[in-house]
């Protein structure tokens, strides 16, 4: 069976395999990688950093790099990969959509709301200092 390398590329260091795995194929290396990827991906972004520019070097024996491999492809799938959506899901989707819609319109009303207070308490303070201005007259 053949022996593939995996050199992790993470944050401009790279670390080199300098063992190696024997698998059956290039594709079975690849899985295997998807897999470390997720599991190594995950981990990150617990611990608040981003894995979306390491990178995995599929190599073989000779050195030479058969394929390269993104976190970010495994990580962050084409929306092409992904699978049909159920009805369920897209309701949810538009229900959701439709409750940020109402917070957004919710939050510019508020905000008028502010500036019209904010305005009418300004004019009673300036009435207020005229009156007492006048006043002390």
């Amino acid at each position: 069976m053949p022996r593939f390398f995996f050199n992790l590329n993470s944050q401009g260091n790279v670390s080199v395999d300098e063992v190696g795995t024997e698998f059956s194929s290039l594709e079975a290396a690849y899985l295997d990688v998807c897999n470390a990827i997720l599991d190594i991906g995950f981990e990150k972004l617990r611990s608040r950093q981003d894995p979306a520019k390491d990178s995995f070097e599929i190599v073989d024996e000779n050195r030479n790099v058969l394929m390269h491999v993104p976190f970010f492809e495994v990580l962050w799938p084409a929306a092409t990969n992904i699978a049909p959506m159920s009805p369920d899901t897209i309701e949810r989707i538009e229900r959701w959509r439709n409750q940020v819609t109402r917070c957004e319109t919710l939050q510019v009303e508020l905000r008028a709301e502010f500036e019209q207070a904010k305005n009418t308490y300004c004019d009673i303070r300036a009435n207020l200092a005229r009156i007492a201005h006048c006043s002390s007259w």
